[in-house]
């Protein structure tokens, strides 16, 4: 088993300060080099998190979103030249939906911190990069094309993605809006949540509704309590090999890019059981899943523009080599061609690089509870009905407590 994957069973099994500590390890090793700073933060943002270091997870998932941006202007710039080796070798600047929910845990670990404002600031952050990725990366690929003096007919394009706005970030924005006393826009935000969740619905077996319980937000003093629960896994990145037919005089090209493999959950529902007596039902506001499969379509064809491009002049190279040696031999020459083509191929390599801690789904709810110590135990339940994950989880209500928030992951 290689250290990230026993950082991730680590992390899956509730035991974080071994991951945190298997994830140091990694790094100090130089398994996460320098061109891996932002995967390194985003799995000890969600470590941090869940072991109720919000200050730390907000400074990891902080330093990801800055290396993000740094990174991804510094290859826009660069042009093509960044591309001419592995994009392995390249620095990891994240994929549109890791952008996107890392805001969702800042706005969480801000909340758990009592700062609305910041929290609002990141809920909208979810909504707003989900809106711009397009635009963003159609500009990403106008550069390409521009510093593309190849004279090879590569299309730099950006794809396109059917997600555009998130329900999470929404009805965030709604119970903060009416926690600070603004039910004018809550009302307003709870509007855009429901019209967010119908444009979700499309997604292939998407499972998100809009439910009454949703319009508890819009009253403040009907909650006092913000409940998510976590589940499953992001999609899984796997090498793809496709062939591309011939480009001009080049003979048709083998490259390999990532795809996104779903890996569904084995949750089928959530419930939160108070003081051993109450249960409250939870429910589906963000299938991030879902979102990071169809947002991967933005950045989809970039990736195979860039292994297109690096394939062409790897074979411009090989076949170099391969007429010098035929001036001398022309058996050599076949033999140079033979094991340059294999040479070339075997160093493709897609970048299978991702968060690896990024849940699946979120379940959330509210509730109001008295001043008092208090026991809440999510529960997570399989189709068949049966708890197959359980976790205990003290809260303090104080007095004239405005909003106290608890979150719960099974990233089964």
């Amino acid at each position: 088993m290689t250290g990230q994957k026993q950082m991730g069973a680590s992390f899956q099994s509730g035991n974080y300060q071994q991951a945190a500590s298997i994830a140091d390890s990694l790094k100090q090793n130089d398994v996460y080099k320098a061109k891996d700073r932002v995967l390194y933060s985003l799995e000890m943002g969600t470590i941090q998190f869940f072991q109720n270091n919000y200050k730390k997870s907000i400074e990891e998932f902080t330093n990801a979103e800055e290396y993000i941006d740094q990174f991804f202007a510094k290859s826009a710039s660069t042009g093509i030249k960044a591309f001419l080796t592995n994009d392995t070798q390249l620095n990891y600047d994240g994929e549109v939906y890791e952008d996107v929910y890392l805001n969702g845990f800042k706005s969480l670990a801000y909340l758990e911190m009592d700062d609305y404002l910041a929290a609002f600031v990141e809920a909208r952050r979810i909504a707003q990069k989900l809106d711009q990725a397009e635009s963003k990366y159609a500009g990403y690929a106008n550069s390409m094309q521009e510093s593309d003096t190849t004279d090879h007919e590569i299309e730099w394009n950006a794809g396109t993605s059917s997600i555009h706005d998130s329900p999470l970030s929404h009805y965030l924005a709604s119970m903060l809006y009416a926690k600070s006393g603004a039910p004018d826009d809550a009302r307003i935000e709870l509007e855009n949540l429901q019209s967010a969740i119908e444009r979700h619905q499309a997604l292939p077996n998407s499972q998100v509704e809009f439910v009454p319980a949703f319009k508890k937000v819009q009253n403040p003093d009907n909650f006092n309590v913000l409940l998510t629960a976590f589940c499953g896994k992001a999609p899984e990145k796997r090498s793809n090999n496709i062939k591309i037919e011939d480009i001009n005089d080049s003979p048709g090209l083998k490259i390999a890019i990532p795809k996104l493999v779903m890996r569904p959950s084995k949750v089928a529902r959530v419930e939160a059981t108070i003081d051993e007596e109450k249960s409250v039902s939870m429910f589906i506001i963000e299938e991030m899943d879902k979102v990071a499969q169809e947002t991967f379509q933005i950045k989809k064809p970039i990736i195979v523009a860039r292994a297109t491009l690096r394939g062409i002049l790897k074979s411009a190279g090989e076949e170099a080599i391969t007429d010098a040696a035929e001036d001398q031999d022309e058996d050599l020459g076949k033999v140079v061609g033979f094991l340059a083509e294999n040479i070339r191929e075997a160093s493709e390599q897609a970048d299978l690089r991702g968060w690896q801690t990024m849940p699946g789904k979120v379940y959330t709810n509210v509730i109001k509870l008295p001043p008092g110590e208090h026991e809440i135990t999510f529960e997570y339940y399989s189709a068949e009905g049966q708890v197959i994950h359980s976790e205990k989880i003290p809260i303090t209500i104080t007095e004239n407590e405005r909003l106290e928030p608890l979150s719960s992951i099974y990233s089964n």
